[in-house]
């Protein structure tokens, strides 16, 4: 196992940087998950505003109004003063004014005169509040319409139980798992980490004195190769395992729930061998370890701006996309975003998922004949 222990001596060289990815990844992988939660959850949630009452009836009407709006906004109080409640407008002190007339119960419940709202000038939140507000008019209206009198018509308007309410995407789900979001960034993690560390190892085995020194060592050129493949495969799946405990911390368990895990877990490990190619292919290009941070950094930023690692393929151009299907991650966040909004396996998105694996594993084949040719000449040029 000479060359195996060769290959991870020098890999731990390299520990370092691979725990600097390590740490990016996670970083990224934790603030784009809660970043994510928090915006989803913001977009369905009511808006509070604050709200200035002007009472001028005093009733029990009025106060149930008052403290029916106070459940759902900041409400305070004012006085009747002309030129202070233009100040407050003016100054956005307030977000609106409700004034609430004398005789509140007999012009408005009665005569239908509508409530005087005064909001800052381009605001639709009077019509948002307005909307409120008649709604607890025509409930107060109609339980006392069934005989109830007015305090107890207020009092149950008041004590109604808000409806809980799960907002479903267009595939009834409750938004993107969380662990959706670790296998989404997963070839960053990939592609810098395996191509860089495995990279810079190729180029230091490729130097002549090594590979002179190999060749003419007792152990075969077929071991060589099989353990310089077993480093590899080490290499590539602890950094799997990682991102798969990675994965499991953040959703807490919730994966093994997924009745799709497994296709998830082989998408990801597909996703790894073709990032193994990648690197064997730079390794074999690159004469000079410090160059391979150079071509290692744009081409995973590259490729994961193009295929929708960092960015959503929904908010990428037709042209973007298009040119991205010429890349192995491309197709890699088709199977992971098709598999996160899935909720029923249909054929057709059995089909998608499948036809993804499979063209993956095409460009990992095809990297691979690309190395052994670039070896072949690099042979022939020694």
């Amino acid at each position: 196992m000479t060359v195996f222990k060769g290959y991870m001596k020098i890999i731990k060289r390299l520990s370092g940087m691979i725990a600097m990815y390590l740490a990016i990844f996670t970083g990224i992988t934790f603030i784009m998950q809660f970043m994510a939660k928090d915006t989803e959850s913001g977009i369905y949630t009511a808006e509070k505003l604050h709200i200035a009452v002007v009472d001028e009836d005093g009733g029990a009407l009025a106060k149930g109004l008052a403290d029916y709006l106070e459940k759902l906004h900041q409400v305070s109080y004012m006085e009747n003063d002309e030129e202070v409640m233009q100040e407050t407008i003016y100054y956005e002190s307030v977000d609106l004014i409700l004034r609430i007339p004398a005789n509140f119960q007999q012009s408005c419940l009665v005569n239908g005169q509508e409530l005087a709202i005064t909001g800052i000038p381009g605001s639709y939140n009077s019509i948002y509040v307005s909307q409120q507000i008649n709604t607890f008019l025509n409930g107060v209206r109609s339980y006392m319409a069934a005989g109830f009198d007015t305090v107890k018509a207020v009092e149950l308007c008041g004590n109604q139980e808000s409806s809980k309410v799960d907002v479903l995407d267009n595939n009834g789900k409750m938004g993107i798992s969380s662990y959706a979001y670790t296998f989404r960034y997963m070839p960053y993690l990939f592609l810098s980490a395996l191509c860089y560390t495995l990279a810079v190892v190729l180029t230091f085995f490729r130097k002549r004195e090594v590979k002179n020194r190999m060749l003419a060592s007792a152990v075969s050129l077929k071991r060589q190769n099989a353990e310089s493949i077993l480093a590899f495969g080490v290499v590539g799946i602890g950094m799997w395992l990682f991102s798969l405990a990675l994965m499991l911390i953040v959703s807490g368990g919730g994966f093994f729930h997924d009745p799709y895990k497994w296709f998830y877990l082989l998408n990801s490990f597909i996703l790894m061998l073709v990032c193994l190619a990648v690197s064997f292919v730079i390794g074999l290009l690159v004469n000079k370890s410090q160059v391979v941070n150079h071509i290692v950094t744009p081409l995973s930023l590259g490729m994961c701006f193009l295929c929708g690692v960092f960015v959503e393929m929904s908010l990428l151009g037709d042209k973007v996309l298009r040119v991205a299907q010429f890349l192995p991650i491309y197709w890699y966040e088709v199977v992971n975003e098709t598999l996160s909004n899935c909720v029923v396996m249909t054929d057709s998105i059995r089909d998608t998922v499948l036809k993804g694996m499979g063209i993956e594993m095409l460009f990992a084949v095809a990297l691979i004949g690309v190395a052994l040719v670039i070896s072949k000449f690099k042979q022939q040029e020694q």
